[in-house]
């Protein structure tokens, strides 16, 4: 980055100049060279190099003066990923399949999420992290999600969106305004437990002990004045989810005027578990209890009958998708039943996003990767998902399931500065003209350069900007040890073997950068 204008000039904006921009907009627009024009928080021209030049001509002396100019001539310009499908989960890093584990996979076996699906146990361990969840002191809260949310940023999301996480939702909620990314807050809310083999739903608290903290985390995003948080009720799965409290989900959806989210078709069993005790599939079931309308994500939402597909379809719901999350689960959302790749030849909003486990794993990226490829496999059409339009389920489509998009999801005028900016001079683009297709190929998230959220540079050269990574992983490796000997009872020589006397650890500590804040 070089400044432009006097030295004692206050930077008023950023212009970002030269470099293949894709807008991601309604008419996949891209603009090779390209630049983008951002006054304070906002983009104020983006097009053709000389038509912005014209822009930044016909500003105010003193906001020309205090532009700061990024050079993207080596560089793709990209709208920041949103991210409307994720769960904070990395308080359970090290009992849950985590840091515990030997190095060798030949004894693994199939989990319970694969082969369809383990009903029971699945329903019976989401709610269970209810009440543990709520054992996270709060500045434990805050320091685990910190660290888990700098992943993501650092990955070029700029907007995430929760849909039931292993964390106290106030303590994400502060440290999404400390990192600085845009977030969408809902809370772990099960009250209680279907059992296929009781037939009967297993009530485990009142649906009032759920919706209230749900409120309290809706009333606070309404009147938060960043810029930077919103609400959405969400439920971790129908079959967590009583009559009442469904339908007290779905008063506060309306009260709120918010989108609602929820798992939903995703398992193969999942129909026949729901019918067992509610006489009834899970679509239907939220049919019913008026939560299935143009406000619903249905998150991995790939098994659903005739009329369900068309109760999907009619009512325009939003189908989120991981596809690069499914083969290390054994789900296959994706390949059993191929309905969510019809969907998006039906013209469904279909988007992408990471989900989330105790590690990181496929960012927003590897999943436009993942979903680019399989979807043309699927349909034996290479033109039936392009690159412009895997970037769009990456941006601008989420935007629009969280219904932010007239402020976020593209590179358009009067929109708000989110860009993610990925280096394109290296072998891998090395005489393709399109470095979206090349960076769908062989990038990830790694490669991302720049992250920008409200026009404020956060990420640059791959590092933080205005944070010191190394300070947010031993408060996360702080708050872990003492989350994981206060509660979940693992040994203390055990986790001082792990966290203290760990030589990739020490390696890792040493490869995190420390910076000033500013």
């Amino acid at each position: 980055m070089t400044g432009t204008g006097a030295s004692d000039a206050a930077e008023t904006g950023l212009l970002i100049r030269d470099g293949v921009v894709y807008s991601a907009a309604a008419d996949g627009r891209v603009h090779d060279p390209g630049s983008v024009l951002v006054v304070g928080d906002t983009i104020v021209a983006v097009g053709p190099s000389a038509d912005v030049d014209e822009a930044v001509a016909g500003c105010d002396p003193a906001v020309r003066a205090g532009l700061r100019t990024v050079d993207a001539r080596s560089m793709m310009v990209l709208p920041g990923f949103v991210n409307a499908h994720w769960h904070e989960m990395y308080a359970m890093r090290i009992p849950f399949k985590g840091a515990l584990r030997s190095a060798d996979d030949r004894e693994d076996e199939a989990g319970f999420m694969a082969c369809g699906g383990e009903m029971a146990r699945i329903a019976t361990m989401f709610d269970s992290f209810h009440d543990l969840a709520g054992q996270l002191a709060p500045d434990e809260a805050e320091a685990i999600a910190a660290y888990s949310l700098w992943t993501q940023l650092r990955s070029g999301t700029t907007t995430i969106a929760d849909v039931g996480s292993f964390t106290l939702p106030h303590s994400l909620a502060d440290a999404a305004l400390r990192i600085g990314l845009r977030c969408v807050l809902g809370t772990w809310a099960t009250d209680g437990v279907a059992v296929p083999g009781e037939g009967a739903f297993r009530r485990t608290r009142e649906p009032e002990a759920v919706l209230g903290p749900l409120e309290d985390v809706l009333r606070r995003c309404a009147q938060d004045d960043s810029g930077l948080l919103r609400g959405r009720p969400t439920a971790v799965y129908p079959g967590n989810m009583s009559d009442e409290l469904g339908r007290g989900l779905a008063e506060l959806v309306a009260r709120y005027d918010t989108t609602f989210a929820t798992h939903v078709g995703a398992l193969r069993h999942e129909s026949d578990a729901t019918r067992a005790c509610f006489d009834t599939t899970p679509l239907r079931r939220l049919h019913e209890l008026g939560l299935l309308d143009h406000r619903l994500m249905a998150v991995h939402c790939a098994f659903a009958d005739e009329y369900e597909r068309s109760l999907l379809i009619d009512n325009r719901v939003h189908i989120s998708h991981s596809p690069a999350k499914y083969g290390s689960t054994g789900e296959s959302a994706l390949t059993e039943t191929r309905l969510i790749t019809e969907l998006i030849g039906a013209g469904l909003d279909v988007s992408v996003s990471t989900d989330g486990v105790v590690y990181p794993l496929g960012g927003m990226a590897e999943n436009m990767r993942a979903a680019w490829q399989a979807h043309n496999e699927l349909s034996a059409d290479q033109t039936f998902v392009r690159p412009t339009d895997v970037l769009a389920m990456a941006t601008r489509l989420p935007a629009r399931g969280l219904r932010w998009d007239d402020e976020i999801g593209s590179l358009e005028a009067g929109k708000r500065a989110d860009l993610v900016l990925v280096s394109t001079d290296d072998w891998r683009y090395v005489l393709n003209p399109r470095p979206l297709e090349a960076f769908l190929h062989l990038g990830g998230s790694v490669d991302v350069d720049t992250v920008i959220v409200a026009g404020r540079v956060l990420v640059r050269a791959g590092q933080a900007v205005l944070l010191d990574e190394r300070q947010l992983l031993e408060d996360y490796l702080d708050a872990l040890h003492s989350f994981s000997a206060r509660r979940l009872g693992i040994d203390e020589k055990v986790l001082r073997r792990l966290l203290d006397d760990n030589p990739r650890l020490r390696r890792a500590r040493g490869a995190h950068p420390t910076r000033e804040l500013r």
